[in-house]
């Protein structure tokens, strides 16, 4: 199976577990330092780590990681990973082992001043130390171990902070019921059109300003479905442009006026740059091409209609032009 395939399958999997309507939900911001491991190289590393209790002192998390700039290496990934938690000093304390997969964006120079964007898998072990400091914040330190076959190995140490986002205020001190549980929520529809840049993932980092329109509704409680048509611009080296069909698993917090979800699915595209992308389609050829998007969204509600929302896509390509998609939009919510 190719690993951004089997990527999408474990994202769509334990992003599932992820949205279901469970009491604890953790969203950590870190940074810190990465090594080489043999402590050979070193750069820095930022993290976004999402954590979800799934049965008593064993909770399942999915982050991003950022790994910096090694030599001939830019790589970052996600991370999904189970942990199981020892709790100390009457619940404020927690010291958490965790174990699971890294899937990584690695882009390398190659011959003639090109770049390769090198997909793959890997192990990764953590540990992790955490301090609640009231019923919301707390913070966190985390050792992580990467350890592909085919790449370079790694280690990184990060700190960080972050929020609580449980229906209730997190119970201090040993209280077996850590809330009620959310009522079930279901997305209404939703029209929104964004602006923002896109990035190349080369050495170079080509820019380009980026746009799209989105079609949102909630297929299931806490299961959203898209249909977004993205406008990558023109960084000189692509232009692509097409439909991006999604499945997204969602939460929300502050009486629902928030929202969080990732989503992941086929992205359609033709990129005029690179007419040898060209698939085929349902037996027939085509001048569309079919790669992964894997996206990230926030979203606040601003009135009764009216929604703000981010979204960072990141588009997964088979030809060494892999690239993040930042946009902002304003979208209005059908009632």
């Amino acid at each position: 199976m190719h690993p951004s395939l089997r990527a999408l399958r474990l994202t769509a999997l334990l992003l599932v577990g992820a949205a279901l309507p469970l009491s604890a939900q953790e969203l950590t911001a870190l940074g810190g330092t990465a090594n080489t491991a043999n402590f050979g190289k070193s750069s820095y590393i930022w993290q976004i780590d999402y954590r979800q209790d799934l049965y008593k002192n064993f909770d399942g998390s999915i982050a991003y990681i950022n790994e910096g700039h090694v030599i001939d290496h830019h790589r970052d990934g996600n991370a999904w990973e189970g942990w199981f938690n020892l709790p100390l000093w009457d619940d404020r304390v927690a010291l958490s082992v965790g174990a699971g997969v890294y899937y990584f964006y690695d882009t390398q120079p190659a011959p003639g001043g090109d770049t390769i964007d090198v997909h793959g898998t890997a192990p990764i072990y953590s540990l992790s130390l955490t301090g609640y400091l009231n019923d919301r914040w707390f913070y966190r330190f985390i050792l992580n171990r990467i350890n592909p076959s085919s790449d370079f190995k790694s280690n990184t140490a990060a700190v960080g902070v972050g929020y609580w986002f449980g229906p209730n205020r997190r119970p201090l001190g040993n209280v077996p019921n850590r809330g009620t549980p959310e009522p079930e929520y279901v997305t209404e529809p939703q029209l929104t059109v964004f602006g923002g840049q896109s990035i190349v993932n080369t050495f170079f980092s080509q820019k380009a300003w980026a746009g799209a329109m989105e079609f949102r509704k909630g297929v299931l409680p806490h299961l959203d479905g898209t249909a977004t048509f993205i406008y990558e611009g023109d960084p000189k080296i692509v232009r692509r442009d097409g439909l991006a069909l999604q499945l997204w698993p969602v939460n929300t917090f502050f009486d629902e006026n928030t929202s969080v979800g990732i989503g992941v699915g086929p992205y359609i595209f033709i990129d005029k740059k690179h007419p040898e992308t060209n698939s085929t389609i349902l037996g027939q050829k085509s001048p569309a091409a079919v790669m992964p998007l894997v996206s990230l969204s926030i979203a606040r509600q601003l009135s009764d209609n009216w929604i703000a929302r981010l979204v960072w896509h990141r588009v997964v390509s088979n030809y060494n032009r892999d690239a993040d998609v930042f946009l902002v939009g304003l979208g209005y919510r059908f009632r």
